[in-house]
């Protein structure tokens, strides 16, 4: 189950739910309120009905027990009485007959307010006369009566004693079809009944109204009543149709007021009620289920946005940036994570720089680690060149020596050729010269081979060591027609180290730059400087150069890049040596067709 459709079931128990519950509760509040009223109306109106029947019949009855107090109707005359009977008529038109009898029930004066001869009749009929056993002074309601033409009336007799006169009845007839009307304005829209005490219609209301005198027994609601149950209004099925009606009493007449109305009229405002109740928690459940569907969508949406840019950042996309819009807690982590992102590439970015520069010093490391170790090569190669060359040379030494000797001995006593001397002499002069120059290279190879154990150095004034040296072999240098340039500093760098060995490198490095300049013409510049701790001096020559592969074999004893094959590649071997007993190094710096330059950095005095 999606987040959404979580939080949408959850706005719904929230926000539906209780709207939902409280509609529905509402409605059945309501329904049962309208109900309670409903039923409080039906028992209003036929309380009032009620009422105003007994007040309709009350006039005749209070006419007549005045008239019983006032009157002394056994004494009266026909005429007298009926002109007390014209009397009764002033009541209104509902009182249309009077009459008095005699005690043996014998008709002694009639009276009518309209000349019917037909009404007179069905009064004489059915008056019942002879059940007025009212005492002396009371009077007597007698149940309704319905004449031939249907129309319901009520009789009410006094009886009446007199000395000499005997007892006379007067009895007065009350129309009521009249009350149709006035029950009708009263039971508005239901259907009203007025029934006497034994079940018998006297005036009915309905749209179908039952003819007076109708039978309404078999009728529930009037089972109720008959039975004097109480006349609160209730629900009544009868006929397929269900009913609400609530009856009440008319006084002490026994009569009886029946209020009655369909029950689907009758509560037809609740379900109208209960309609738009139901419509509007409906309508109020789905506005609320549509709006937690668009909040948790932009909820969703947001929080899609922050898993996004999470796995953009996870992937290491940092410039990747979480949509942020609001103010709530959402854009908060949107903004917090964008910061964050910012911080990373931030981070990622120095840490980039770092192992950036890490690299640069790994390699120059890696490059210083490469030299040293090639000069450690180099010091061995040198090293054990130095020891071969210390072996032989002490081997070849001893047989030059004995030449040279024995060559000096047979040149004793000896003339040169020109002076008429030894034709040989001049052979054993070069014969001496070679080998005095084999003993040179021997003595070099030594000088090579031989570590001393600590170097006798003292403090060298660097200018005038190259003043000497170059002095030496300052004409063969103008000879070979080299322009010889000066850069000494003007404050003499002072090296600490031995002078004459300092000059045997000097002079081999000016061997060197004479033989790169052979070929005639060119620049010989001799500097002197102080860099820091370290001084030194740099020889540059303006000759061939020399190849990129032949500088690694420079310092190896018997390498020699010259045309010419002489002092057999000693030269930079011997000054390599010297000048790492001194505590210092040597730098080439060459271009093929442009020169070299061989600088010599030592420890300053």
């Amino acid at each position: 189950m999606r987040l959404r459709h979580k939080l949408i079931a959850l706005c719904v128990l929230v926000a539906a739910a209780p709207v939902a519950t409280a509609g529905l509760l509402t409605v059945r509040w309501n329904q049962d309120a309208l109900e309670a009223e409903i039923r409080a109306r039906h028992e209003a109106v036929a309380y009032h009905a009620a009422q105003a029947v007994e007040a309709e019949v009350a006039g005749l009855v209070t006419w007549l027990q005045r008239s019983g107090r006032a009157i002394e109707w056994p004494a009266l005359t026909r005429e007298e009485a009926h002109a007390a009977l014209r009397l009764a008529f002033a009541l209104g038109p509902r009182v249309t007959l009077g009459a008095t009898y005699d005690p043996d029930g014998a008709l002694a004066v009639q009276s009518w307010a309209a000349a019917d001869e037909q009404t007179a009749r069905d009064f004489r009929a059915h008056a019942p006369v002879d059940r007025a056993r009212a005492e002396r002074g009371e009077v007597l309601v007698l149940s309704p009566v319905y004449g031939v033409r249907g129309a319901p009336r009520v009789a009410v007799a006094l009886a009446r004693d007199h000395e000499g006169a005997g007892r006379r009845v007067v009895a007065l007839e009350l129309e009521l079809a009249h009350l149709a009307g006035r029950l009708a304005r009263a039971a508005e829209s239901a259907r009203l009944t007025l029934i006497d005490g034994e079940g018998h219609v006297i005036v009915d209301t309905g749209a179908l109204p039952a003819p007076p005198g109708a039978d309404q027994r078999l009728r529930p609601v009037v089972r109720d009543f008959l039975a004097r149950l109480p006349g609160t209004a209730r629900r009544y099925a009868e006929g397929g149709r269900v009913t609400i009606a609530a009856y009440a009493p008319v006084g002490t007449l026994g009569w009886g007021v029946v209020v009655e109305r369909d029950a689907a009229a009758a509560f037809a405002p609740a379900r109208r009620m209960r309609l738009f109740t139901l419509g509007g928690t409906a309508g109020a459940t789905v506005l609320a289920i549509f709006l937690a569907g668009l909040f948790a969508r932009r909820l969703t949406r947001a929080l899609g946005g922050l898993a996004a840019g999470a796995r953009a950042f996870g992937a290491g996309q940092l410039e990747t940036r979480v949509p942020v819009a609001g103010g709530d807690e959402i854009a908060e982590l949107g903004a917090t994570l964008n910061t964050m992102a910012g911080e990373i590439a931030a981070s990622r970015e120095e840490i980039l720089r770092w192992n950036r520069e890490l690299e640069q010093r790994v390699e120059e490391r890696t490059a210083e680690l490469k030299a040293a170790q090639a000069q450690l090569v180099q010091a061995q190669k040198l090293a054990g060149l130095g020891q071969l060359g210390a072996g032989v040379a002490h081997e070849i030494n001893n047989p030059l020596a004995g030449i040279i000797g024995h060559v000096q001995l047979l040149l004793m006593g000896r003339a040169p050729k020109d002076d008429g001397g030894d034709r040989d002499a001049p052979s054993l002069r070069k014969i001496e010269e070679a080998a005095r120059r084999a003993s040179a290279i021997v003595q070099n190879l030594q000088r090579f081979s031989v570590q001393h154990a600590e170097a006798a150095t003292a403090a060298v004034d660097l200018n005038r060591v190259l003043r000497d040296t170059v002095s030496l072999v300052e004409q063969a240098i103008r000879d070979q027609q080299i322009v010889i340039e000066w850069r000494l500093a003007a404050a003499a760098p002072r090296a600490r180290g031995d002078a004459g060995q300092l000059a045997q490198v000097l002079l081999n490095l000016v061997q060197n730059a004479r033989t790169a300049m052979k070929a005639g013409g060119g620049t010989l510049t001799l500097e002197s400087f102080a860099a820091g701790a370290e001084v030194g001096f740099r020889v540059r020559d303006t000759g061939k150069g020399i190849a990129p592969e032949h500088r690694a074999r420079l310092f190896e004893p018997f390498f020699t890049t010259k045309d010419e094959w002489s002092n057999v590649g000693l030269g930079l071997s011997v000054s390599y040596r010297i000048v790492a007993d001194h505590g210092g190094r040597i730098a080439v710096e060459s271009e093929v067709g442009h020169g070299s330059a061989f600088t010599v950095y030592l420890p300053g005095a």
